[in-house]
């Protein structure tokens, strides 16, 4: 998970219609929250849907297709949920607050559970994950881990959980496991890519070729860019993180 720059709200989502519908949203979840028979008090119409054209566009403008919760590349959002951060479940009158909506992969959108945990969870887009949140990932790019910088910190240490939870399946669960497979295989594909770019900048270097280290710095900016796939994990490697220089690293 890395740090995200939300920008400002899709027109399709600040149409007088939809601000009223978030108003009303909000209304209703009130008086159900009140009501002896909550199933009496009229739900709100919906003005649209956030899964239109330009809600899409920005997640892929600014998100750079890919999950907000794996960071698996998706090239398009088109092709991903639209995720609740809150769940609709837990609060009605967030469905379509452009705050509270991010892309996701379907797999990791149907794993994610729906109960809002105590302590809540980090929001990429005003939460600083990059510090709040350690990834670690083993030798050929197996096992990613997440954990807490601070254990203290509860919201870290439940995204913690649910990234480890999407990774790596429920512990002591081979079903689980194998569900979450695909996703341990993209990311050591991508780790192996990483490393043969570390070892061809390492070359160039010692080879004092300029031409060839000018090309493997550019491979290596463009592999652990934010726009990659699995930055904040790519960025944990240890060769990344020994040989790398930090100007390579947007």
């Amino acid at each position: 998970m890395i740090r995200l720059q939300r920008p400002s709200v899709p027109a399709s989502l600040n149409t007088p219609e939809m601000q009223q519908y978030v108003a009303d949203c909000a209304t209703y979840a009130a008086a159900c929250a009140v009501a002896s028979d909550p199933s009496i008090i009229p739900v709100p119409t919906k003005p649209g849907s956030y899964r239109s054209s330009d809600v899409l566009q920005a997640f892929d403008t600014h998100f750079f297709s890919k999950c907000y919760l794996t960071e698996q590349w998706h090239g398009s959002s088109y092709e991903m949920d639209v995720d609740h951060l809150v769940p609709v479940n837990q609060n009605a009158a967030l469905k379509f607050d452009w705050n509270n909506l991010f892309p996701a992969a379907h797999k990791a959108n149907m794993m994610r559970p729906r109960q809002w945990p105590v302590g809540g969870l980090l929001d990429p887009c005003r939460d600083d994950v990059e510090a709040r949140l350690l990834a670690t990932i083993g030798a050929n790019g197996q096992a990613p881990q997440f954990e807490a910088a601070n254990a203290a910190d509860q919201a870290a240490c439940n995204t913690a959980d649910l990234l480890n939870l999407l990774h790596n399946g429920k512990p002591n669960d081979e079903n689980s496991r194998l569900n979450t497979k695909h996703l341990r295989v993209t990311i050591a594909a991508q780790y192996e890519r990483v490393m043969q770019a570390i070892i061809r900048f390492l070359a160039a270097q010692n080879g004092n070729n300029i031409q060839r280290l000018a090309i493997a710095r550019r491979d290596l900016q463009a592999l652990l860019s934010r726009q990659a796939p699995f930055t904040q994990l790519m960025r944990a490697m240890y060769p990344v993180v020994e040989f790398v220089p930090s100007e390579l690293l947007d």
